[in-house]
């Protein structure tokens, strides 16, 4: 994904850059690199930070590649330290990603398995990077989703269709719709988008939406045999 796209994505007022081309240095943050140096407590081999971003005391740092490997991640945790070292107390989010395409992936806290967000698959705004640290809300989701999920559970149940069948059933659901909404960059459900999820299923027949979740459970199956 284009830079300009990041940043217009996650919020270009929140762009907090220090040098000309929009880059963020931490050498210059900190005045001098021994000052840096002092901080972090070792010679860092990266200082140069693509884009950061920042709001109240939540910070996004993006780095970008071509395509990125499991070894850039070792060039974002520096990032990581440096910006720990001379900004404490903030809550970060950790972007990597392609300039090639529009994978990416995304840490809260530190840059690890245990705290990889695997639930994110869009790149989002500040906003809703700043609600990743309000735990209630998360959590009220989370509810949320349980219990539409039990919903359409019981609902399948009391017309005599199969447990094993019922779970598949529901699985393909919330992955079809997983699909749609990043599909349309939907990353919350307000009014608007209910109307606009509405139009778009309202104009599918009946065929349509079959054909869709044989493609999800075949390329689902797809998956599974090549992890096998």
């Amino acid at each position: 994904m284009k830079r300009v796209f990041i940043i217009n994505r996650i919020g270009g007022q929140y762009l907090t850059s220090n040098v000309e081309n929009g880059e963020y240095s931490y050498v210059k943050e900190a005045g001098s690199k021994e000052k840096l140096i002092r901080a972090l407590g070792y010679e860092p081999e990266h200082i140069f930070l693509d884009m950061r971003f920042e709001n109240k005391n939540v910070v996004v740092l993006v780095e970008t590649k071509q395509n990125f490997t499991k070894k850039d991640e070792n060039q974002l945790r520096e990032y990581l330290d440096e910006e720990k070292a001379l900004h404490r107390g903030e809550k970060i989010i950790c972007i990597l990603a392609n300039t090639t395409n529009e994978k990416f992936k995304i840490w809260k806290h530190e840059i690890d398995d245990e705290h990889f967000l695997n639930d994110e698959i869009i790149l989002d705004t500040m906003e809703h990077y700043e609600k990743l640290f309000n735990e209630t809300n998360k959590q009220n989701d989370r509810e949320k989703v349980l219990k539409n999920t039990y919903s359409l559970n019981e609902s399948l149940h009391k017309k005599d269709i199969d447990e094993k069948l019922r779970s598949q059933f529901v699985g393909t659901t919330l992955l079809y719709i997983k699909n749609v909404l990043c599909a349309k960059g939907i990353n919350q459900i307000t009014e608007d988008t209910r109307k606009e999820l509405k139009e778009y299923w309202g104009g599918l027949s009946e065929k349509q939406i079959r054909m869709v979740f044989k493609i999800l459970l075949k390329n689902f199956s797809m998956v599974l045999i090549i992890k096998r």
